[in-house]
């Protein structure tokens, strides 16, 4: 995941975006890195969603314990990953709705 963050910070679109520097770019994902609890995921694990590319996601929600996942990814939000999801006790949000709730 943090691979697909460095990548999608670096495409030019968002260069252009956000103003940082390739290099600015890199020190804030090792600070992600430094921050983040990196956990060991199975490579055989297989989750309900339409993107495969995606379960990685879901697993590492899962293996992490996390409560919340925030994206802007449709595929989330429908079934039958929002059902699998929900039995697990992890809620779909959007970027606008985690702001909401951080200054809620």
């Amino acid at each position: 995941m943090l691979h697909e963050l460095t990548k999608v910070l670096c495409y030019p679109r968002l260069l252009a975006l956000h103003g940082l520097t390739q290099s600015r770019v890199y020190d804030y994902v090792g600070f992600v890195r430094d921050a983040a609890e990196i956990v060991s995921l199975n490579p055989f694990f297989t989750a309900p969603i339409r993107d495969v590319n995606d379960i990685i996601v879901l697993q590492t929600a899962i293996v992490g314990e996390a409560d919340t996942i925030c994206t802007r990814d449709r595929d989330f939000f429908e079934p039958p990953a929002s059902a699998f999801l929900e039995k697990l006790g992890i809620a779909v949000i959007d970027d606008i709705d985690l702001m909401r709730r951080l200054r809620g």
